[in-house]
């Protein structure tokens, strides 16, 4: 990455005090419930935030990052299970062998548009196959158990916000920098891109692999959060999709609007398995249709748009 990210401050300050709320919130008023929704949200934050690096920095919209996020989750277990090393160094085993699997997709980037969607929809679902079928690796449909630790499940809080906010702040410093310059003149147009000396292949792979990466850590910290973890759920094509449906909520292509929508997402997800067991799924389509007609920057363009009435509103009532 070249050239100095420049991150506006107040945003910065009002991030970091967010950020110091929320590490100090488990020692005020905050229940079992609450606990577990925070920790499944910072993970999903990160997620969708690193995929956005692709699907929104880029252009190149992928469905195949559920093959990252399960490789990582169940290196990291392997590691934990016959290494024995402490699950911070296996999460960031599982992590870089994510990154790697993300640099094996290099053929795929020559692809554009809808062609690279379908290419990471094989990728992803023949990773599902084939580790589903691979036993002595994912322990097949039965999946793996790791070791309960019921205090180190708690402690998971603070190492998912920290790696939310890392991926936030990673996210702020590539779209302020040369480097996200030339990933948004890629997504532009990726031949005049070209004429002027910017590398598409070179910077997707670099991209993709970081992107990968981040996700091989989630998946990693997922499996030691849940404990027991299987391949059709940890490499699911609804993972993928899932992370797709946020980052379009929340602001597709924005620097911290896909995680609105991984709140959201969380938050209302328990609501709607309980009242629309059969139509939770049909109605974040609905959402996403709408959204789409309506508004493409998602909840990042609601916001926007309400903030600029507000100051519309302020600038009559002065005049």
């Amino acid at each position: 990455m070249t050239g100095r990210p420049r991150i506006p401050p107040r945003p910065a300050w009002g991030f970091a005090a967010a950020c110091a709320v929320l590490a100090v919130l488990p020692a005020l008023v905050l229940s079992d419930y609450a606990h577990d929704q925070l920790t499944e949200s910072y993970l999903m934050i990160a997620c969708v935030l690193a995929w956005n690096w692709m699907g929104g920095f880029v252009g190149q919209i992928s469905f195949g990052h559920a093959a990252m996020f399960g490789l990582g989750g169940f290196v990291a277990a392997r590691l934990i299970l016959h290494v024995h090393l402490p699950a911070p160094v296996a999460w960031l085993g599982g992590a870089i062998a994510a990154g790697v699997f993300a640099l094996g997709a290099h053929p795929t980037l020559r692809l554009r548009g809808p062609y690279f969607s379908i290419a990471t929809i094989g990728v992803g679902e023949v990773s599902r196959h084939v580790f589903t079928y691979w036993e002595r690796f994912t322990g097949g449909a039965t999946g793996l158990s790791l070791p309960i630790d019921v205090d180190f499940r708690y402690q998971l809080y603070w190492w998912t916000l920290g790696l939310a906010a890392a991926v936030a702040v990673a996210s702020l410093a590539i779209r302020h920098s040369s480097f996200g310059l030339r990933l948004l003149a890629i997504k532009a147009d990726v031949d005049a891109a070209a004429d002027v000396g910017v590398s598409a292949t070179l910077y997707q792979d670099v991209i993709f692999a970081l992107s990968g990466a981040a996700v091989g850590l989630a998946g990693a910290m997922h499996a030691s959060y849940q404990s027991d973890i299987e391949p059709s759920d940890m490499f699911g094509f609804d993972r993928s999709i899932t992370f797709v449906l946020l980052a379009v909520i929340g602001g597709v292509g924005t620097s911290l609007g896909p995680a609105l929508g991984a709140v959201v997402f969380v938050l209302v997800r328990s609501y709607l398995l309980q009242s629309f067991p059969t139509l939770h799924l049909g109605l974040y389509g609905v959402l996403l249709i709408a959204i789409i007609l309506f508004e493409p920057l998602g909840l990042t363009g609601l916001g926007r748009r309400f903030v600029r009435r507000v100051r519309g509103a302020r600038r009559a009532g002065g005049a």
